[in-house]
């Protein structure tokens, strides 16, 4: 059975449950109770005397028992009755169901006095007088109508009762009814969100992470569809993420297959040139070597990126952190590497800061693992020869800086804030040859030295890295 069904049987059988029991407790406290009510009934039920009471009254005052049969005759005629009672039973005169109910009454009252008391009992005039001597009542009643008290008083009971149980029966009709309504009521309130999110995570097993959870209604549920909502995006953009990056991970490994190939086909050529006796003279084989070694060089630089990258990923490149003075550091670097380099291919330019700058903590090879990454990223996409680097180190209040500019084309605007993404090429034609990983691995380190890499154009790309700062 459904949340929804139960919730609705369980509330309409608490509430009929409820209703039943108060009506057996106000019923039960009617019938226990009956004669109190028609007691009290009874001391209620107060009407206007009869016109010749006062007479009726005369002659009671004047009256002995011995003459109650004269004095029933004169009282007859107003309609009067009149009986002798003792100890609530009729001795004499009219003894019709309403006197015995007045004789019971009487007896029950206690009156000691010889006084004549008059007084009004269910519609009835009463007239009644104690006579000490013989210990009995002489009491005259009039009755308007024919109606016994008992009857009376029977009636009235049963449509009270009758009221209470349609008055009741009523009230359990119409309680149910609200409560049904409300229940339902309530029900849609706490299943419409639920349902919401049933649907919701049905559509997320079936693949579609595109369609929100629109609800608007209580403050609570919408907190937990908006929450949803925020786990669908969430996982909708890790899959994205996922996507791109298997997308690039093929074409790196395309890519670098595709580069392999050519340093390898080179290899096979010049050896099988060697083997096939095409390099017959000693100077030939020494050229046809040297050649197969510099291609298994460029092999070596290609899968070695690959052997960074996978430690990287697989958190296996820890740093060994020094003290050392980054600008005498650049500086020793572009020493060796300007020595090193064709003059026609690259010049690099150190610029020497102002002022000594203090010592930082850095792990040297993971450095100079950023900059050759940096200039080999110069000397293939800068697109001029010779290239320019101009490197120069500086401080600001919380930074030690270091700026590495080139004079080449620059990147375009619009792809500049992903050059540092894992496998992004901004060569998407693969003109050129690249991992795709350079520039990631830089950014990787630099965050390893709780640092910064950022990019901008600046006649051409000028990279910069920031280093915390420990004075």
């Amino acid at each position: 059975m459904s949340l929804k069904k139960r919730m609705f049987r369980s509330n309409m059988t608490i509430l009929f449950s409820a209703l039943i029991a108060l009506m057996v407790i106000i019923l039960a406290v009617l019938v226990i109770f009956e004669e109190t009510f028609e007691r009290q009934l009874r001391s209620m039920s107060q009407i206007r005397l009869e016109d010749h009471v006062e007479t009726v009254a005369g002659l009671l005052r004047e009256g002995v028992p011995e003459e109650a049969e004269t004095l029933r005759k004169s009282v007859g005629e107003w309609g009067y009755e009149l009986a002798v009672v003792s100890k609530g039973k009729i001795l004499y005169g009219d003894s019709s169901d309403d006197m015995e109910d007045l004789a019971e009454m009487t007896e029950a009252g206690g009156q000691q006095s010889t006084d004549t008391a008059i007084f009004s009992y269910l519609r009835a005039t009463v007239v009644t007088k104690y006579v000490p001597e013989e210990e009995v009542y002489i009491m005259a009643a009039y009755f308007p109508e024919k109606i016994g008290l008992t009857s009376i008083l029977q009636r009235f009971f049963s449509i009270f009762f009758l009221a209470v149980l349609l008055i009741g029966m009523t009230a359990i009709v119409v309680l149910l009814f609200l409560a049904s309504y409300f229940t339902r009521k309530m029900n849609r309130m706490i299943m419409e969100p639920m349902e919401a999110l049933t649907a919701g995570a049905e559509r997320i097993q079936s693949g579609n992470l595109t369609e929100a959870i629109c609800y608007k209604g209580e403050e609570e549920f919408e907190h937990v569809c908006q929450a949803f909502n925020a786990m669908q995006y969430t996982i909708l953009k890790d899959r994205e993420a996922r996507a791109r990056t298997e997308r690039a991970r093929i074409d790196m490994v395309t890519g670098i297959s595709h580069d392999l190939r050519t340093p390898l086909t080179s290899i096979q050529g010049y050896i099988k040139g060697v083997m096939d006796g095409v390099a017959n003279t000693p100077e030939k084989r020494e050229r046809y070597l040297q050649t197969a070694y510099e291609s298994t060089e460029e092999m070596n630089v290609l899968l070695q990126k690959l052997f960074d990258f996978s430690r990287l990923e697989s958190g296996q490149m820890p740093l060994h952190m020094v003290r050392a003075d980054l600008a005498e550091y650049a500086a020793a670097y572009a020493s060796k590497k300007e020595a090193a380099a064709d003059p026609a291919q690259v010049k690099i330019i150190f610029h020497k800061p102002d002022r000594l700058l203090p010592e930082i903590a850095v792990d040297v090879d993971q450095i100079q693992r950023i900059l050759d990454n940096l200039l080999e990223n110069s000397i293939k996409y800068a697109g001029i020869r010779p290239v320019q680097i101009d490197l120069s180190v500086y401080a600001s209040d919380d930074r030690i800086w270091m700026e590495w500019k080139d004079n080449g084309k620059g990147v375009p605007e619009e792809k500049l804030p992903r050059i540092f993404e894992r496998f992004y090429r901004c060569d998407e034609s693969r003109q050129e040859k690249g991992s795709g990983v350079g520039l990631y691995v830089v950014q990787y380190i630099m965050r390893c030295h709780h640092g910064e890499a950022t990019a901008e154009n600046d006649g051409g790309l000028k990279i910069r890295l920031a280093f915390p700062r420990e004075d």
